[in-house]
C-alpha cells in the first residue's frame, strides 16, 4: 500500500489508503512520539470509537491506515472524531478521493 495508496494529513493524523475490491479495512499505528503506553493506548481507543461510529468506512470499499501524529493526545476525542469524519467525508464513496 505504501507505493501504490495515496496519502494526506489532518492536524494531528497521516492518513495512507487505497480503494480495495474487498471489505474495508482501517489499521492504527500510534507511536511512542504520542506519550507513554496509558496515552498510546487511549489514543488507539479514541481513534477506534471514532472509526467505528463512521458508517461511510464500511461502505467505502478501501484500506485506511491511520497514524497518529505526536499532537494526537492533545487533541482529545472530539478532536480525533472530527478529523476521522472528514478523512472518511474525503475518501467515501462519493468524497473523490483527492
Amino acid at each position: 500500500m505504501q507505493s501504490r495508496g495515496r496519502s494526506f494529513g489532518t492536524a494531528d493524523l497521516l492518513v495512507r489508503w487505497e480503494r480495495t475490491a474487498g471489505a474495508p479495512r482501517v489499521g492504527l499505528t500510534v507511536s511512542k512520539k504520542v506519550g507513554n503506553a496509558v496515552v498510546r493506548n487511549r489514543v488507539k481507543r479514541w481513534l477506534r470509537e471514532a472509526v467505528r461510529r463512521e458508517p461511510l468506512f464500511w461502505s467505502a470499499g478501501a484500506t485506511v491506515v491511520f497514524i497518529a501524529r505526536a499532537s494526537a493526545a492533545a487533541a482529545g476525542y472530539r478532536g480525533l472524531g472530527a478529523q476521522v469524519r472528514y478523512v472518511a467525508g474525503r475518501i467515501g464513496p462519493s468524497g473523490g478521493g483527492r
